[in-house]
């Protein structure tokens, strides 16, 4: 094969993925309750998946894994599913909360930040009303583990106020 008919071929299988890239594929992040951290998978994607220790990380996870197989599916000649998923359009923006109230962290992640065992974790969410139920897993915002932190004995002091 001469040199530019393969050059030719690699901008082509580029561009294909770039294109492919491009479409709204969605993913599903799940706490690993058991091993901690987050698996991440493309429900239109057979077989992408991948696995981060951290919520901050499920993105660049699941777009690395899109990446990677995206490349491969295209060098190898196979086809790419189209997304089935489509926006919702009566999707109401303002009941989006700030990221603070939003659950990110698994009960081991909290377990570890607090320096408290898993089964205190839970004591302290029933007790307090916090976290959030997904599923099994019981997730927490950082409004939540504020809500945690260890508190000091006996009443709250009155602050003195002036005459």
């Amino acid at each position: 094969m001469p040199a530019n008919a393969i050059i030719g071929a690699i901008m082509d299988n580029e561009r294909r993925v770039a294109e492919i890239l491009a479409r709204p594929y969605s993913f599903i992040a799940v706490a690993d309750q058991d091993d901690g951290g987050w698996v991440v998978f493309y429900p239109d994607l057979p077989g992408v998946m991948t696995q981060a220790d951290t919520y901050e990380e499920v993105a660049f996870m699941a777009k690395e894994a899109l990446e990677l197989w995206v490349e491969f599916q295209v060098e190898d000649g196979r086809p790419v599913p189209e997304p089935t998923f489509e926006a919702d359009p009566d999707w109401d923006w303002d009941t989006v909360r700030p990221t603070s109230e939003v659950p990110t962290m698994t009960t081991a992640e909290v377990a570890e930040e607090l320096e408290i065992s898993v089964p205190r974790v839970h004591q302290l969410a029933r007790s307090r009303e916090v976290g959030e139920r997904r599923g099994n897993a019981l997730m927490f915002s950082r409004k939540d583990i504020d809500a945690m932190r260890i508190r000091q004995p006996g009443r709250p002091r009155r602050e003195k106020t002036a005459v």
